[in-house]
């Protein structure tokens, strides 16, 4: 099978759907075409000269990031600024462009099960899955083949779904029911139309106010046996994050429960207290938000790039495992353009 960039973003829509991204957001294809051709993709956290650069150079035909390089319309097309550089390059070597933003970030196995994964946690599940948009479907047809539409259903990631014959009808109807997220309702209404399954039937969609299992924000997770003490969990996070310095406010005596969210998600840290964790652990907290009335409570930022970056080795291996007939390949490029300073503390004799 020859791969198309399209059939990179319907991937990457299953795995993580557009409409679950961020208002603000712009994600999915932002430059190229659909029907391109690709062999080899390049991952990483944010679309900069230098990644454009290695992509150009180890022949890639696609770059798959988190960070979109478009948020707002732009004018204009040309060299003359970094933004206008980046996409003049990509459509002159014929690279492709997708982003997978906040949409990953509320993703079942997206940014922050990555991150948890990363510090060892088990038992991860959603920190705050409130977001509306289970759904249940009721379709009543004259097909009788139950198998037939409770596959269809199933490759839909329908759940609860089952059928029973409606009584009093004389060509003999059947009612099938499922409980499945907003994103897939028009996809599988249009498959149900193709395969005739509409014919002199019906199909209705109703609001759930169950959570959804597939999409939310955070993550929560347990460490075994008696958890870490304060200083084996930071020394963890550091390691784990590669990074020199964490900030935190808080203390605590021992870490069971933690939380996380990738990037800036520190507006969840009363959802962490609420869930019963010792720790959360985020970036780009205010100065402000880190005073915290709550005892036994960590709250740790470990930097925006720290928290998302492991994706990146994620998002090649998920490609590498959808798609074995591409080469995908991480950036080998640091594209966090914050520094840190660790001054020498040895006492030098003044000349």
């Amino acid at each position: 099978m020859n791969i198309q960039v399209r059939h990179i973003s319907t991937f990457l829509h299953q795995w993580a759907p557009p409409s679950t991204k961020l208002d603000y957001d712009n994600v999915g294809l932002l430059v190229g075409d659909p029907n391109q051709q690709i062999s080899r993709i390049l991952t990483c956290l944010d679309v900069t000269l230098k990644v454009v650069e290695e992509a150009i150079h180890k022949n890639c035909d696609l770059i798959v990031a988190h960070h979109p390089l478009i948020f707002k319309s732009i004018d204009r097309i040309n060299p003359t600024n970094e933004q206008g550089q980046i996409i003049y390059k990509l459509i002159k070597n014929d690279i492709s462009l997708i982003a997978a933003h906040t949409n990953l970030d509320a993703a079942l196995d997206g940014v922050s099960f990555v991150l948890g994964q990363k510090l060892d946690l088990d038992n991860l599940k959603f920190l705050d899955n409130s977001y509306n948009i289970s759904r249940k479907i009721v379709l009543t047809t004259g097909h009788s083949d139950s198998e037939s539409v409770l596959k269809l259903l199933n490759y839909y990631s329908a759940e609860e779904a089952h059928y029973y014959k409606v009584e009093g009808k004389k060509d003999g109807q059947f009612t099938y029911e499922a409980i499945m997220d907003e994103q897939n309702v028009s996809d599988l209404k249009k498959e149900l139309e193709k395969n005739g399954l509409l014919h002199r039937g019906s199909f209705q969609v109703m609001e759930v106010a169950s959570p959804s299992n597939n999409v939310g924000m955070g993550v929560v997770g347990f460490y075994r046996d008696k958890g870490l003490t304060q200083q084996q969990f930071l020394d963890k996070v550091a390691d784990a994050l590669n990074v020199k310095a964490v900030r935190f406010s808080g203390s605590v005596d021992r870490i069971k429960k933690v939380a996380v969210c990738g990037g800036a998600g520190v507006s969840l840290a009363r959802k962490a207290v609420a869930e019963g964790a010792q720790a959360f652990v985020t970036a780009d907290i205010k100065y402000h938000d880190y005073f915290t009335d709550t005892e036994n409570f960590l709250l740790v930022d470990v930097g925006h790039y720290e928290s998302e970056v492991p994706m990146v080795a994620a998002l090649q291996q998920e490609l590498s495992e959808a798609f074995e007939q591409a080469e995908v390949l991480e950036t080998e490029v640091t594209t966090n353009p914050m520094q840190v300073f660790i001054p020498d503390h040895k006492q030098n004799p003044q000349e």
